[in-house]
């Protein structure tokens, strides 16, 4: 009876560790990393960063509106890919930087009463993209133990950043 007994708990826990695992490692679209603030709709103005990774090229800055063409497409790009998990548990290490540029953008959406809902996205042709939110409960990823990165292929950062070279921009000394 206590073979039984243990044999049926070590399934239960082997079904708990598997179902766990299968939740923090699914893949998930663009507003389910942004969380339930977040519609493209809702989204007033994107602020870009684009720093140089070379010398003789420009810093970049340019803010995008929710009424710019250009907005939407980089909205719609953004919501095109399904992101895998990677979890950063402290190994930390450099990486290559395979851009001319590196990218960080700030989406600000439209107030909610009092609260406002800001998030973070950025790239620079690492095999993962970063993204934080902020809202009313503070900011999502560095409230974590573990921080979360999401994988982005190079030719899909390479297809964000030709986007926004593509843009009117302000050059930053």
């Amino acid at each position: 009876m206590t073979k039984s007994k243990g044999a049926l708990a070590l399934g239960l826990v082997i079904v708990v560790v598997a179902a766990l695992l299968a939740i923090f490692n699914q893949s998930r679209t663009f507003p389910q990393l942004m969380g339930q603030s977040y519609a493209p709709t809702k989204v007033e103005s994107i602020h870009i960063y684009l720093s140089p990774m070379q010398n003789g090229l420009p810093a970049r800055e340019l803010t995008l509106t929710q009424e710019d063409p250009a907005a939407q497409d980089l909205l719609a790009l953004l919501g095109s890919q399904v992101y895998d998990v990677w979890y950063d548990v402290g190994a930390g290490g450099g990486h290559q930087i395979l851009l001319d540029y590196t990218v960080y953008m700030t989406l600000s959406m439209e107030p909610e009463g009092e609260a406002q809902t800001m998030a973070t996205v950025a790239l620079d042709g690492s095999a993962h993209m970063d993204t934080d939110v902020l809202g009313p409960g503070g900011w999502s990823s560095s409230s974590n133990w573990v921080r979360t990165y999401y994988r982005a292929d190079l030719a899909f950062q390479q297809e964000v950043l030709d986007l926004l070279l593509a843009q009117p921009y302000e050059e930053v000394l």
